[in-house]
């Protein structure tokens, strides 16, 4: 086993200060008035699209027993050959169970995940944008779901709370309606100052991209995760970037960033859900409304800088709930959806990925079914990430507040000394989920990186230590590596403002990452 020491505490530092302001303008779309063609570089490729389809009847109940022969998918109109094809009754099941305790996580293998696993349930209660007594009904209708749909949930489920600095993981997945009610009661909800004090559009397109940081963050988490992933979001929403009258160039950036999180979410499978806890009707979804202010909406194409966040339920497939008291009953029936969603799967007969939006249509043999699933995607190469692509995305894993699972691992550490104390980092990898490539005289040889850091209580990076890992090892050692595990050690100095610690491993070839949070005595809490 060899070591190599990487440099990575400038990728860590460039992402721990991710905000708007630093996104890079968008590419210049065609769509877009005002702006001019841009010069594209096209490129063919074949790419495989997954399609995660709900049926309902006229009475919005979900329809489970129909076949490949009832659906018709377009793409930008024209039809398109369905390759793959699975009824609810045959998604593998989720592969999370039980991961929100250590002991009981799941063994990897190296088999990719099944593309068509059943739903994850991801419960947001959005506390940066919900008035006091909203979020005192929006915690009582999650308490009363829980309550009525326990104590075994028929989905491995999430919860998490957005707050006013970042989004925290109030309990990763479980089956278990207790220990999510728990963790819901335990959880002290904040007021939220960042909308009393920022009633104007600053503070509003501030909280949008608060909002879109939080998806990318779960899309991130969740990506190596086969199946849908149904992300329940119990907030009122933000306006429209019109009605934010922000200078062009500040809409451009933020339309790039919705745009890219547009994609993040594509590649993730998530279907989000907008539960407004106001009662008030805000915004329909396929029809213009009456805003509050008395001034009319229409919903915005996905290409224009008009997008609002609740659109972003119906392009992933996903619905919004408002005007309505029965929080609890619309939280079921978003978690319905991932009971009954048909996976379909096409090549698209356009080969040519120039960027621009394309257009998905699934229509039913029977006209009296409705078939809902995201409304379509940026046409960019499916291109395999670079060197530089899995670093950021090992950067973000450090600081992402939510757990990584598609490496099992489990860390403790022994701290000593005081102001500044001395941390000694043991972490447990299951080597099963490694990619092991077979080399020279029947040798295993995978590429492991490790990083510890430690956080203040700004969640700001205030130490790290990084090692990368070149294991290359005989037929007996490697079957004692898959039975009883691999063990890896770090050392980093903690100064006295870091409250916590987190551990990432990630395997260098293909970007499978697990985290631990520890924290400042050494234990592991996630």
């Amino acid at each position: 086993m060899r070591s190599r020491s990487v440099l990575a505490q400038t990728a860590i530092v460039w992402l721990a200060l991710v905000c708007l302001a630093q996104q890079p303008p968008p590419s210049k779309d065609d769509n877009q008035p005002g702006q001019e063609n841009p010069v594209v570089t096209f490129q063919s490729a074949t790419r495989l699209v997954m399609l995660d389809v709900v049926v309902t009847d006229r009475q919005g109940k979900p329809v489970r027993n129909l076949s490949r022969d009832d659906f018709t998918v377009l793409e930008d109109g024209a039809e398109q050959t369905i390759a793959s094809f699975e009824p609810p009754d045959q998604h593998a099941p989720a592969p999370v169970e039980g991961v929100g305790q250590p002991d009981m996580a799941p063994k990897s293998t190296n088999a990719v995940p099944a593309l068509t696993s059943s739903a994850l349930t991801i419960l947001v209660v959005d506390e940066l944008d919900t008035k006091v007594m909203d979020q005192a009904y929006a915690r009582a209708e999650v308490q009363k779901f829980l309550a009525a749909h326990g104590p075994h949930l028929s989905e491995p489920t999430a919860l998490m709370a957005l707050e006013n600095k970042q989004l925290e993981l109030l309990h990763d997945y479980t089956s278990d309606a207790n220990v999510l009610s728990d963790a819901l009661h335990r959880h002290r909800p904040e007021l939220p100052f960042r909308l009393l004090s920022g009633e104007g559009l600053t503070g509003a397109s501030e909280r949008l991209a608060s909002a879109l940081e939080a998806l990318r963050e779960i899309a991130a988490a969740n990506s190596h995760f086969g199946g849908r992933k149904n992300v329940i979001w119990i907030g009122p929403g933000f306006p429209s970037l019109n009605y934010l009258r922000a200078q062009p160039s500040d809409k451009a950036k933020l339309l790039g960033y919705v745009r890219e999180t547009s994609n993040l979410m594509w590649q993730g499978r998530l279907a989000v859900y907008t539960v407004d806890p106001r009662g008030l009707e805000v915004v329909h979804e396929n029809i213009g409304a009456n805003l509050t202010d008395g001034s009319f909406f229409a919903p915005p194409e996905p290409t224009t800088a008009d997008l609002v966040f609740e659109q972003v339920a119906p392009q992933t497939g996903g619905r919004m709930f408002h005007g309505l008291n029965d929080l609890d009953a619309q939280i079921a029936s978003s978690v319905d959806d991932g009971d009954s969603f048909y996976a379909l799967s096409y090549y698209p007969s356009n080969r040519l990925w120039s960027g621009k939006f394309r257009r998905i249509k699934v229509a039913t043999r029977n006209p009296g079914l409705k078939a809902r699933t995201r409304n379509g995607y940026y046409s960019v190469p499916d291109l395999p990430p670079t060197f530089k692509d899995l670093d950021r995305l090992l950067s973000r894993a450090v600081i992402n507040p939510l757990s990584y699972h598609s490496l099992t691992i489990t860390a403790h550490a022994t701290v000593s000394g005081s102001p500044t104390r001395a941390a000694r980092v043991t972490v447990d990898l299951d080597p099963t989920g490694l990619n092991w490539r077979q080399v020279e005289s029947n040798k295993h040889r995978c590429e492991v990186t490790v990083v510890s850091a430690g956080f203040s209580a700004k969640g700001r990076v205030v130490a790290q230590s990084v090692k990368e890992l070149e294991v290359v090892v005989d037929e007996k050692k490697y079957a004692a590596l898959v039975k009883d595990g691999m063990v890896m050690k770090l050392a980093m100095q903690l100064p006295p403002e870091a409250v916590r610690m987190r551990v990432v491993a990630r395997d260098s070839t293909n970007g499978n990452m697990g985290t631990a949070d520890l924290t400042p005595e050494g234990e592991q809490f996630h």
